[in-house]
């Protein structure tokens, strides 16, 4: 696991190719604190930088960047090639021979035996890497299937630059500073920026599943881009739903479970300790039962306990721990130790993210940082097989919504969100639901979501206004912002779930979930690795029908009944809690400094951004004490608490 950059700029303004090179690969420190390497080809003016988190191959034979036995290819690669050790045997059959025992010197073999396309499509793993064929004058970049790794990339005319992080960008000097505002918007509106959008103009992310072909000149021009899709999403849910499988409930727990227990036994080769991270749900405590299956000792596993017991799921963590016979440890703090990771927020997440989960994350990565360098995830298992209440709730709403004559559904949806903000609606609908805590579950949150769905003029409008977790309407000057993904809603003409399932998986998965893991682990220096978003378990769970997705009540149906061959149903039943914290109240007391002065008129009116008067109203109304506005104004704070630390404007 590590960091990578580098740029191709026959023209770099300023000089000092050398120097831009080592600065922008020093931002990336943490994500590589073992090791570091520049590289650059006067011919083509093509600079490589590198930063490395030694996972496989601790010597200096893996040292990037890293050139072909030929010296034809050069490569600067970020993540892991779990089938590395299948591939090197049959290229050694080919007559390859190997200097170390890396997975990037495989994959050098693999661009010289097959070329990039055949290759990548051979990699089973999650990456990032640019390679330059010194040859042919040609630099191919790619980014794993399911965007586990993150890629950043500034191409304009005859230049372009790239990163794992925004930070890794901005020492560059063709990189303007300037804030996106499309990227803005979607932001405030779902608490992240969506692919192929970033924060800044001019930036974008690769998207998953993606090879790109820049030809060079002699001068080091580029003068052609090609991007290609060598797997496509999109295209595999079509063709999984068209060839479902029909099998009995236990043949489709078979299989999913060789899947999955090949995805595990493939995650835990590392000449490093290997563990995993473990809240005690589903998803998670399935992975760790499958490591401690596969693996020759007991897995190490890893939970944060907290003083507050809203939020508190080590109790649950340890009792899976203790059925699995793992080396568990618990470490204890207070909430507050999450609270103080605030200040920090706009450093350690590189792009915008209001997540709030993200602060509790790194502070797990952290703790299992102290005793291994790998860890294993249970991310993915709820996007694939339908584990959130929203799949099972959406579709019945919106079928609801549909007998609704078109032209009342906007004035539904005003009279529904005016009735939340009335005076003890919060109150009231306390008495009337079993209250879960955490301010997504208030009562005038969930009327707010059921308010997007009732007022929105179609299904697609309804999924997205119902996941606006921050604003429905971002306070930005200038309007809505181009959608993104809108095709996933074209592939099951049919069938809803399917729709919300394609959707999260393009959007929410890799620009929220796997981001904010990739952030947070990578700050703490530790590789996380998601053996659910294996691309085979992929494929595999789109031939699983949603009715056995989400059967007779039970969310993802499929996990939970596999997790139940190693686990009792009482722990497996226990209402899934998530990584949450007190926000609302620290935004109204420890945090209401902190605010204030973000949220100042004059450092707002300096953005160039904001909608004033909306986001007075606002504020007005939160601190008047209505409920429910946590997120809006927490997603305000930590923009621009990153645009105040980088000085970035929109103007």
């Amino acid at each position: 696991m590590c960091g990578i950059t580098g740029f191709v700029d026959p023209d770099l303004p300023g000089g000092r190719p050398g120097e831009t090179l080592r600065e922008m690969a020093d931002t990336l420190d943490r994500r590589g604190p073992d090791d570091e390497g520049v590289w650059e080809d006067g011919d083509h003016g093509v600079f490589l930088g590198f930063r490395r988190l030694a996972i496989l191959d601790l010597s200096q034979a893996g040292h990037q960047p890293m050139a072909s036995a030929s010296g034809r290819w050069v490569v600067v690669f970020n993540g892991e090639i779990y089938n590395f050790q299948e591939l090197r045997s049959e290229l050694v059959e080919r007559g390859h021979g190997f200097r170390g025992g890396s997975d990037t010197e495989v994959l050098l073999a693999a661009f010289e035996e097959w070329g990039p396309r055949a290759a990548v499509e051979r990699l089973r793993g999650m990456f990032a890497f640019a390679v330059h064929d010194q040859e042919k004058g040609v630099l191919w970049m790619a980014r794993d299937r399911m965007g586990i790794k993150p890629l950043y990339l500034a191409h304009q005319g005859s230049w372009l630059a790239f990163s794992s992080e925004i930070r890794g960008l901005l020492p560059h000097p063709r990189i303007s500073g300037r804030g996106s505002r499309d990227g803005a918007w979607h932001y405030l509106r779902s608490l992240y920026v969506p692919a192929p959008l970033s924060i800044l103009d001019g930036v974008e992310k690769v998207l998953p599943g993606t090879l790109i072909r820049f030809s060079l000149d002699r001068s080091g021009a580029v003068t052609d881009r090609e991007d290609v899709r060598y797997w496509d999403l999109e295209a595999v849910a079509a063709a999984g739903v068209g060839r479902p499988f029909l099998g009995d409930e236990t043949e489709l727990l078979d299989e999913l479970h060789e899947r999955l227990r090949e995805s595990v036994r493939m995650r835990l080769v590392a000449d490093v300790p290997v563990g995993a991270l473990l809240s005690g749900g589903v998803d998670s405590s399935l992975v760790v039962a499958l490591m401690a299956e596969e693996a020759e000792i007991a897995p190490r596993t890893f939970t944060i306990g907290f003083d507050d017991p809203r939020f508190d799921e080590s109790e649950k963590a340890a009792e899976v721990a203790e059925i699995l016979g793992t080396r568990h440890t618990t470490v204890e703090m207070p909430t507050t130790g999450v609270r103080d990771l605030i200040p920090e927020l706009g450093e350690f997440s590189d792009e915008p993210m209001a997540n709030p989960s993200l602060l509790p994350t790194l502070l797990v990565c952290q703790v299992a940082r102290r005793d291994v360098v790998v860890a294993l995830t249970g991310d993915g298992g709820d996007e694939l097989f339908g584990g959130y209440n929203r799949y099972a709730q959406f579709p019945g709403l919106a079928r609801r919504a549909g007998a609704v004559p078109g032209p009342l559904r906007p004035a539904l949806g005003r009279a529904m969100r005016a009735g939340a903000a009335v005076p003890g609606v919060e109150w009231l609908g306390g008495i009337l639901q079993r209250r879960r805590y955490g301010e997504q579950h208030s009562f005038t949150a969930r009327l707010r979501r059921v308010a997007a769905v009732a007022g929105a003029r179609d299904d697609l409008q309804a999924y997205r206004d119902l996941m606006a977790v921050g604003h429905v309407r971002p306070p930005v000057r200038g309007g809505a912002a181009r959608p993104v993904h809108d095709g996933a809603f074209e592939r099951h003409p049919d069938d809803l779930l399917g729709r919300i399932l394609l959707t999260d998986q393009l959007q929410y998965l890799p620009d929220d979930l796997l981001a904010k893991v990739d952030r947070a682990s990578m700050w703490a220096s530790l590789e996380a690795r998601v053996p659910i978003l294996d691309h085979r378990v992929v494929e595999f769970s789109w031939r699983v029908p949603t009715d056995r997705k989400i059967a007779d009540g039970v969310l993802k149906r499929p996990l939970k009944a596999l997790a139940g061959r190693y686990l009792p149903s009482a722990v497996l039943d226990r209402p899934k809690m998530g990584f949450t914290v007190p926000l609302e109240l620290w935004l109204r007391n420890d945090l209401s400094s902190w605010v204030e002065d973000r949220l100042a008129p004059g450092a707002l009116r300096r953005r160039g951004l904001y909608d004033l008067a909306a986001v007075n109203r606002l504020r007005r109304r939160f601190d008047g004490g209505a409920p429910g506005l946590e997120l809006g104004i927490w997603s305000l704070a930590v923009l621009e608490d990153w645009c105040q630390r980088r000085g970035i404007t929109f103007d």
